[in-house]
Parts: C-alpha cells; structure tokens; sequence
C-alpha cells in the first residue's frame, strides 16, 4: 500500500482504494483464518513436479483445473477484477499475491472506471474537498440542473 504524506490538492492511492473498495462493496483478507469465509480465494499453489500455478476459485475445495487455475500470476488482478464483475464481494487474498501481482494497481483501474458514480455516492464517506479534487482531476461534468429529461 501507499503511505506518501499527502500533497495539497492530491489523494493518495490508499485512500482511493478505500473509496472504490466502500463504493463496490467489496472487502480483502489477507488473513489465511478468512480463508473459508469468503466468496473467492485467490492463492497459489505447487504442482507435483515442482511449479507455481495460481488459482481464482470459488470453490476451495475442488477448483476446476480449466478455469480457475492460471499458470501466469499477471492474469490474476484481471480475474478478481471479474470477480467483482460477477458480484463477489469477499476476497481471501494470499499476501504474497497481493502483492507480487499489483492487486492494488487493479482496485486504482477500478476507481478510475467509476469514479463517476463515486463522487455522487451519498453513503460513502467523502468530503467536499475530495469531491471537487476528484471532479477537477478527472473532468467530471456536473450534471446541468435545467435540463429536461
């Protein structure tokens, strides 16, 4: 994680990866005792002979080979990601994973992806600062209050 001391006028990744992980609904363990309450796990394993595989399942207990085991650690953000898609909300991430394979780079992606949504999320808690900051940062237009829809 990110842990700059802020600039006037910036937000630190660490706090946008707050924002989209609220906005989304989503939540990472890094704990192995989360292991078996979670809707996705995302951990790599060893194969008889000796080689890393990496696996995205929902079902711990017996993967499918075909689908949830990728033999390229750099598939794995893109697969969470479309976890996400697919309505996952709990994550069991091996530490080791999450960091080798750029999980937070993805979750930035993704806060850039709907940021639009987030600046108008009335339940997240985002100040006005950081609304306006987000708005200038990324050219978000406000929507024109005379417009007939």
């Amino acid at each position: 994680m990110s842990y700059k001391i802020p600039r006037e006028g910036h937000m630190l990744d660490a706090r946008m990866i707050e924002l989209i992980k609220n906005h989304l609904e989503i939540s990472i363990s890094l704990d192995v005792s989360d292991f078996f309450n979670v809707d996705c796990h995302i951990y790599s394993e060893s194969t008889a002979d000796g080689y890393d595989v990496y696996v995205c399942t929902n079902n711990p207990n017996g993967p499918s080979i075909g689908e949830d085991v990728y033999y390229y650690d750099h598939d794995l953000a893109e697969a969470f990601a479309n976890q996400i898609a697919y309505g996952d909300k709990t994550f069991y991430v091996c530490d080791g994973v999450y960091e080798d394979c750029y999980f937070d780079d993805r979750l930035l992606e993704l806060f850039s992806e709907h940021v639009d949504d987030i600046v108008v999320n009335e339940e997240l808690d985002i100040t006005l600062e950081e609304i306006n900051y987000l708005k200038n940062e990324y050219e978000i237009e406000e929507a024109d209050s005379t417009e007939v829809v």
